[in-house]
């Protein structure tokens, strides 16, 4: 009679799920990584600041014009490039100036800017998230040139303050390059390292 001859133990289950487990996660991360090899090249190095700020009184209504200074270098761009998004918040604050008490609000308004390219049309999608409205743009430098730009962005009606007082306008920007989901960020330890935050811009507004 012939002896059988015992076959070779196979890994369980289990034991291959959690071989493979780290390679697809792997798989998954490396567009993220990539995303965060161009940041550290020259991400968002350079100057950030809001050049110039002003209220500009149209039909009853303070408008906000100002230009920024973009710290988008090439890394950014062929970031862009590649569906990496970028986002600007951009914050106003108004107070009336007391003179032996500290100054009191009168306004506070926070804008959101999304910028993505759109593989299907091959365009640049500029979109301001507080009403919906977006603009297509031709070009990444186009795009970064519309983003630093804000006119005539509707702020305050003008009944809100009072004649022949003093007034304090402010205004600072925060953008984001690479934002990653909420649950990614303890793995990936340099997201910090794509944020950053301009000075205010302050200003005297005397109706």
């Amino acid at each position: 009679m012939n002896a059988s001859i015992p076959s070779r133990p196979r890994p369980a289950p289990a034991a291959r799920a959690r071989f493979r487990g780290p390679w697809r996660a792997l798989r998954y991360c490396a567009p993220l990584i990539l995303a965060s090899a161009w940041c550290g090249a020259d991400g968002l190095d350079g100057r950030f600041e809001v050049r110039s700020a002003d209220l500009d009184l149209k039909d009853g209504v303070y408008q906000l014009d100002a230009r920024l200074d973009l710290p988008v270098g090439e890394a950014v761009k062929q970031g862009l490039a590649e569906g990496v998004p970028l986002t600007l918040e951009v914050d106003l604050v108004i107070e009336r100036v007391r003179q032996w008490l500290p100054n009191s609000g009168v306004a506070e308004l926070t804008q959101h800017y999304h910028l993505q390219y759109n593989t299907v049309s091959a365009r640049y999608i500029l979109r301001n998230d507080n009403i919906g409205q977006q603009e297509s743009l031709p070009t990444v430098e186009a795009a970064l040139e519309e983003l630093s730009q804000i006119r005539g962005l509707p702020v305050l009606d003008s009944a809100l303050l009072a004649t022949g007082r003093r007034y304090e306008a402010n205004v600072r920007a925060k953008i984001d390059y690479g934002t990653v989901p909420r649950s990614m960020r303890i793995m990936m330890f340099w997201v910090n390292e794509w944020h950053r935050e301009s000075d205010w811009y302050t200003w005297t507004l005397q109706p």
